[in-house]
């Protein structure tokens, strides 16, 4: 087994990379640039140097304010991990699932009791064998979690190619539990300590996802343009929807392939063609706006004497306009637990590679040094000087 330096804050050589652009930032995971080659991991918490790394710079229009409280239902995290750690994470997904069941009743399209009940099984049955002392009947209980989360995962994937296809209210929810399936089914490989497993299940359930969420991003950004009517003056801004449409090239790319990312003049030439339109100021714009960012499909119907109007454009406009930014910050929130995720592949790969187990590795992670530190250094790059 190869050790793993723990330094701690963030070594200056690591800050200088990524302003440089010699580093790239991949989730958790700090890489160099042009090797892929991972030189870091970063830890949740810790340093507020650390912290400011964790997320992407997203600009600070009300929308991306919004982002990181969204975090907390769909960043669930993969940590390589001890029997304690995968404890706190199983409930966090459990915290999730009452989050979506709380608002089922709120929605237009339900989710699925069945698949909904087979998911908390799993986490529960996956709950159940970290707590055996038997290592034997551990194992049995872990397998029998992996064939139930499996399934819900493959339900919930189903979930997530037929109602991205329309943008459906529910289609963010669905990617959500997902993301839960996927992680509480990698967690049960760590609890197994088969690190390469996770990582293949991880990139494996990413692959599966793309087609839903390419569709997805594709009927959230189809018009841009209309996000940035004077309407959202102070809610959104070209650069935080500069950031969603990176977002969307790193979710088409697998973990770990790069993604040519574009700048504001290349975001503002795809958006010309769009302009006249977004801004006349025609009644019914707001409409156009997908589901799944506001969801206006429970706006009364407007009558006039026995005549019935349709939907009521006034209600359903001030409904658009209170909640796009929150709607918004729910798609980035989706993106940014994606970027995690990508990045954890690399992280299980990496550890895999230099024939370390997750437990070895919590291991470290758990020495004094470690717990204080707020990155997770390749020795390899601690003589590295990369220029600022």
């Amino acid at each position: 087994m190869t050790p793993l330096n723990v330094v701690f804050d963030l070594p200056a050589v690591l800050a200088n990379g990524l302003q440089s652009g010699a580093l790239e930032r991949v989730g958790g995971v700090i890489r160099d640039s042009n090797s892929k080659q991972v030189v870091a991991w970063l830890r949740e918490g810790g340093s507020g140097a650390m912290n400011d790394l964790t997320l992407p710079k997203l600009p600070m229009g009300q929308a991306a304010q919004l982002v990181a409280p969204m975090l907390s239902a769909v960043n669930l995290g993969v940590s390589v991990a001890g029997f304690a750690v995968v404890i706190t994470r199983l409930n966090q997904i459990s915290d999730q699932i009452r989050q979506i069941e709380a608002k089922v009743d709120r929605v237009s399209v339900k989710l699925d009791d069945q698949a909904l009940a087979k998911l908390k099984a799993g986490v529960n049955a996956c709950r159940n064998a970290v707590e055996l002392g038997d290592g034997a009947l551990r194992l049995q209980m872990a397998g029998q979690a992996l064939t139930t989360l499996h399934e819900a995962r493959q339900y919930f994937n189903q979930q997530v190619l037929r109602s991205a296809a329309k943008a459906e209210a529910t289609s963010a929810d669905y990617v959500s539990m997902a993301f839960a399936a996927l992680v509480a089914e990698v967690q049960t490989f760590l609890l197994l300590d088969e690190g390469e497993k996770a990582a293949r299940t991880l990139r494996q359930g990413l692959t599966e996802l793309r087609p839903g969420l390419t569709q997805l991003m594709n009927a959230v950004l189809e018009r841009r343009a209309v996000y940035l009517r004077p309407d959202f003056q102070g809610q959104v801004d070209l650069e935080f929807i500069l950031w969603l449409s990176n977002g969307f090239k790193r979710m088409q790319r697998t973990p770990g392939e790069r993604a040519e990312e574009i700048n504001a003049n290349a975001l503002f030439d795809l958006l010309r063609p769009q302009l006249g339109d977004a801004f006349k100021s025609y009644e019914d714009w707001h409409g156009a706006i997908p589901q799944v960012v506001v969801d206006t499909s429970g706006v009364a119907e407007k009558w006039l004497g026995p005549i019935n109007q349709g939907q009521d454009t006034g209600q359903r406009y001030k409904l658009v306009k209170q909640e796009l930014a929150k709607g918004l910050a729910k798609i980035a929130a989706l993106v940014e637990g994606h970027d995690r995720l990508c990045g954890q592949v690399l992280q299980l790969e990496e550890l895999h590679h230099r024939g370390i187990k997750p437990s070895e590795f919590e291991a470290m992670r758990a020495l004094p040094e470690g717990q204080a530190s707020a990155v997770v250094f390749d020795p390899r790059w601690m003589a590295v000087e990369v220029p600022a």
